[in-house]
């Protein structure tokens, strides 16, 4: 069965993953308005365990819908650039809007092991 994620939980996903950004990665995307090339592809890093902690409900989604999650997260990344380009005291010389932003989820060793912790927990309740 492919299940999709409803409008509600977009809705809900995008704008906490919003706050995240605002909260973790602000800087970070001042720094990309600051680079000269307005074509090149900048990815903004963020840690997985970080974003999970912060709000487990978007990390279980993300979990489950990783492919659909991923353009919402792409969707409000462009949503907070806007708004901070739009907020920024600097003078807009000294940095651009980036289009080309894309998130890329960092995936700690320590994820990785609860996730095959889980699995086999799963198998093992499995068998019995």
């Amino acid at each position: 069965m492919n299940m999709m994620l409803s409008p509600d939980q977009v809705s809900f996903i995008g704008l906490a993953f919003e706050t995240y950004v605002m909260e973790h990665h602000r800087n970070e995307i001042l720094q990309i308005f600051q680079e000269a090339s307005g074509d090149a592809h900048y990815p903004v890093v963020v840690n997985a365990m970080t974003l999970f902690e912060d709000n487990m409900e978007v990390g279980e989604c993300f979990n489950a819908f990783p492919s659909q999650v991923l353009p919402v997260f792409d969707n409000a990344l462009h949503r907070v650039a806007q708004t901070i380009s739009q907020s920024s005291s600097s003078p807009q010389e000294s940095f651009k809007l980036k289009h080309n932003l894309h998130v890329r989820i960092s995936v700690s060793l320590r994820i990785r092991m609860l996730a095959r912790c889980e699995r086999e927990l799963e198998r093992d309740q499995m068998k019995l």
